[in-house]
């Protein structure tokens, strides 16, 4: 079927829905496993097959193709299938007057429970757009929102068309300020028939992107400028444009403009929601917001199993491996298992990030093994690996064995690339970069480490935190955000501790406590090997907590790897996430329908 986004005709009968949750849409511009370009991915698959095999939930991601419909393995994978039917076509109006046609359609699969929905374009104009494989990049990002959003509401119109009423959903979940003008469509497009539909906005990471009304506009975007029910104050109501929102109350802010027309706005730590989410967006979250967790499903048995095999198979040892203990295991990762890896080939990269410069430098092994730092993430200031790279002349002093691994994600930023390039060449005997996620030596980089490192500026939740403490690494990490809430302080919480926190951006306190935390672990380590007065490094240990903690048992590295496993288990697994995504699905339900907020229009 072809559609243009026609305006529904008033007075046509509404649709019989129940209110109850059991069929859920959420939009994302990426999601692991199809096109991911950070945690934002991991939240979004982790989620939703939670959801969907957990809670027995119908689960559907809507997200841009990103031209992954092309690949064969993927399509294989999902079982993706051209929805042949239906086809979305029309035009945009841009600012200077001039029209824009579009012509777009949809893959559909399935993968453990969960279906996935691909967005792609059927012309030159749209393909051009929403098949970039670029996920992230300033003009394509924001044109992929736009025609993402236009194909999902004519999707949703075709449904409504052809009387497959059942497929449409109970509840929008809307991940981060790209699916804002998509979430806020659909909605729309179902609430004309007199659905009510409650839609969550998550916050994973503000942006404070602002754009004029125009791009959400029916001109561009597809957003009809209606009246908009706004409590402002007990029960009174005001009701204003979306236009007006857009511009007067939200002051052009794609997120304070979601924020006001979701029912319920959530973010990935209480920590985040309130110091950072709050203050931007206003008390128009108030009573209307919680947190959900994101999750880890990493199984250290499993891992470290895979681990220890492809080592042998590696070192054509006899030895089972089983045999295999962590130190050895890093002096091969060190020594000899990074020798020959490419620092950054296209094809090891996140998918989604762009050619890197440096993409046929080899990385050089380590001329000797040490106490291993590790450090994952973007390429980006706010992961602050330029901070860990200036703690390592002071970490050194102390510690002059440690090595520093990072596995950085590029996203095309390569000045920032190569000046921490710059930076880590100042270093030959201690640090190593790998501007890729070449998977096998990053799964054997978190079970071969002594001490993780995740010295970020801002941090809403930071999955990272989870899968090195489910590999059984502490933490040190700044104190912001999801890190205060994931890892515990050994400092303040003692022997049950994680990691220790540290201030952000303070480059001495860093280095203190991981020279603090590099010694923990080295006196657990000589002591399982029976290894001679390995309490003599005590008094190199700056943060005395930890001195007295050790000074009382020298295996208490043991200790804390046990407990970063088992906080994990406990506390952090997906089917945690989703017990609390269900619990704010049903506030969602309550404030759409009326209780606890603005009226809005009945079934």
């Amino acid at each position: 079927m072809r559609a243009s986004n026609p305006r529904l005709p008033s007075g046509t009968v509404p649709l019989s829905r129940e209110k109850s949750v059991s069929k859920v849409w959420m939009f994302s511009h990426e999601c692991a496993g199809l096109a991911q370009a950070g945690g934002l991915g991991e939240a979004v698959a982790g989620l939703s097959k939670t959801l969907a095999t957990d809670s027995k939930l119908d689960v559907s991601v809507f997200l841009p193709s990103h031209g992954r419909h092309l690949d064969p393995r993927i399509r294989e994978l999902y079982g993706l299938q051209d929805l042949s039917t239906f086809i979305a076509q029309g035009h945009r109006t841009g600012v200077n007057g001039l029209w824009y046609n579009y012509l777009a359609g949809m893959e559909k699969g399935s993968r453990n429970g969960v279906n996935y929905f691909l967005a792609k374009g059927l012309d030159s104009a749209t393909i051009k757009w929403l098949d970039d494989p670029i996920i992230y990049d300033h003009d394509t990002t924001f044109e992929k929102m736009s025609l993402f959003a236009r194909t999902l509401g004519t999707y949703t119109e075709y449904l409504i068309s052809m009387g497959r009423i059942k497929e449409l959903p109970d509840l929008i979940h809307a991940h981060d300020w790209h699916m804002v003008p998509a979430g806020v469509l659909v909605k729309q497009r179902i609430q004309e028939r007199g659905v009510v539909v409650p839609l969550v906005f998550t916050v994973h990471l503000l942006s404070g992107v602002a754009l004029p009304w125009h791009y959400a506009s029916e001109d561009w975007c597809g957003i009809r400028d209606v009246s908009y029910p706004l409590r402002t104050g007990g029960k009174r109501v005001s009701t204003l444009k979306y236009s007006q929102l857009w511009r007067n109350a939200c002051h052009n802010s794609l997120e304070r403009f979601g924020c006001y027309a979701a029912d319920y706005v959530t973010s990935v730590s209480h920590s985040y929601l309130t110091s950072a989410v709050r203050s931007y967006v206003g008390g128009v979250i108030r009573g209307k917001s919680g947190h959900i967790y994101n999750g880890c499903d990493w199984r250290y048995d499993d891992i470290k199993s895979t681990v220890f095999t492809e080592q042998k198979e590696l070192t054509a040892s006899s030895e089972p491996a089983k045999l295999v203990n962590r130190w050895d295991l890093r002096n091969f990762l060190l020594t000899r298992g990074i020798a020959g890896v490419f620092a950054g080939t296209v094809a090891e990269n996140l998918e989604g990030s762009a050619p890197t410069s440096n993409s046929e430098r080899m990385v050089e092994p380590f001329p000797t093994d040490g106490p291993l730092v590790l450090m994952t993430g973007r390429v980006s200031p706010q992961k602050g690996a330029d901070l860990l790279l200036d703690a390592v002349p002071l970490v050194t002093k102390v510690v002059p064995t440690a090595k520093f691994l990072l596995f950085l994600l590029p996203l095309g930023d390569t000045i920032q690339m190569n000046a921490i390039e710059e930076d880590a060449s100042a270093y030959p005997e201690n640090v190593r970069i790998i501007f890729a996620k070449n998977r096998p030596l990053y799964m054997m980089s978190h079970i071969a480490a002594d001490v993780y490192a995740m010295p970020s500026r801002s941090e809403p939740f930071g999955i990272s935190a989870l899968e090195a403490m489910a590999t059984g690494n502490p933490v040190v990490g700044s104190n912001i955000g999801g890190i205060r809430e994931t890892v515990l302080d050994i400092p303040s919480h003692g022997i049950t501790g994680t990691g220790v926190l540290v201030p952000p951006d303070d480059r001495r306190a860093l280095a203190n406590s991981l020279i603090s935390m590099l010694l923990l672990m080295v006196i657990d380590e000589q002591t399982n090997r029976g290894e001679s007065d390995p309490l003599g490094l005590l008094q190199s240990i700056p943060v005395k907590p930890l001195a007295n903690l050790v000074s009382k048992n020298p295996t208490l590295g043991s200790k804390i790897r046990e407990n970063c496993r088992a906080r994990v288990e406990h506390s952090f697994r997906w089917k945690d996430a989703g017990q609390m995504a269900l619990e704010r699905y049903a506030r969602a339900q309550s404030m759409a329908h009326g209780a606890g907020g603005a009226r809005k229009p009945s079934i």
